[in-house]
């Protein structure tokens, strides 16, 4: 990966803030904070559902008939615009059409966009069928970072100053080093202390192994550390063992991190229904903001993933049909 393109993410200079209008204000605060670490423009996207937009035909061609909830919508953008000029902060509001999860990645390929904001929600189930998981869609359809504040996020958490303490959270797959180089960038630009974590799944192991497999895990961690990066103080090696979907959350939020730096591995279709990935249930249950950048993953995997979800859809409508699906649950996303 190019220099500029860590420089780039770990000091963003267009961030997309992707809203559903319905946030409570510590989101808008997260965003503004992280705009103004920065000094950097936003994007204010909200996506309007396909059918929020009543489409007749007039000689026999079909039209989209703008609604009161255009109107509606152009005015709450143009609200919260305001709270981020009022801070200083150039933004632009934007409308789109469609599915979130499809034009939003649509929309950042045409714009220049170093971060996404998003609030996540616990969809699960059918509701993950039928599109519930617009910021886990993000992390896997976008190549920027994504960053995802949570239900628990801890509201010291969005003033305006830089981060005292990172965590990188490394699975010590390919991406790693990646990933390592962000979260040290980022760092030494803040002037942060840079925690590495890892945790060790030693289920079934010796003692001797457990001890074995520590000390590699120890020595790879280092290893990602950019020779080049000057920290103020040393980065942190951590090496717990447990689950990881527990385990990162609780070690987080014990050692008051201002942000977690995760990797985006593309999810199991199982998982991706369930909401049962690690990323996931990392999100949900994180005190701190979460960023994650998707991980490389082969073209076969990623089509075999879409054709299965896709079946699992068709499936899986007949089963949502008669539960119903409102407007309020849509706009929601």
């Amino acid at each position: 990966m190019a220099p500029n393109t860590i420089v780039r993410w770990s000091d963003p200079k267009v961030i997309l803030v992707a809203t559903n209008l319905v946030e409570d204000h510590m989101f808008m605060l997260h965003a503004i904070y992280q705009a103004m670490l920065s000094r950097a423009k936003v994007l204010l996207v909200h996506v309007i559902p396909p059918f929020h937009l009543r489409t007749e035909a007039v000689h026999g061609t079909p039209f989209v008939q703008p609604s009161l909830v255009v109107q509606n919508v152009r005015a709450k953008l143009d609200e919260l615009a305001t709270e981020f000029q009022w801070e200083g902060i150039e933004c632009e509001p934007i409308i789109l059409n469609g599915l979130p999860e499809e034009q939003i990645p649509l929309f950042v390929k045409s714009r220049i966009v170093d971060r996404i904001i998003v609030a996540s929600r616990n969809a699960n189930g059918v509701e993950r069928l039928v599109g519930g998981g617009v910021a886990e869609a993000l992390i896997s359809g976008v190549e920027i970072p994504v960053c995802t504040i949570g239900r628990h996020v801890r509201p010291d958490s969005a003033y305006a100053a830089p981060p005292k303490r990172i965590v990188l959270a490394t699975s010590l797959q390919p991406e790693s080093p990646m990933l390592a180089s962000f979260a040290s960038a980022l760092a030494e630009l803040h002037h942060s202390h840079l925690t590495l974590l890892h945790v060790l799944d030693s289920a079934g192991m010796t003692e001797q192994d457990r001890e074995l497999a520590r000390f590699q895990a120890r020595q790879k961690l280092s290893g990602m550390i950019p020779k080049e990066a000057r920290h103020r103080l040393q980065p942190d090696l951590l090496i717990p063992e447990g689950d990881p979907t527990k385990v990162i959350p609780d070690t987080t939020g014990s050692m008051a991190q201002d942000l977690l730096i995760l990797g985006g591995p593309f999810p199991s279709l199982l998982s991706w229904i369930l909401g049962t990935s690690v990323v996931h249930r990392v999100i949900l249950e994180s005190k701190c903001p979460v960023i994650t950048i998707k991980s490389p993953i082969g073209s076969a995997t990623e089509k075999s993933f879409r054709r299965d979800a896709r079946d699992a859809i068709d499936a899986g409508a007949t089963l949502a049909h008669p539960i119903g699906c409102t407007e309020e649950a849509v706009s929601g996303q």
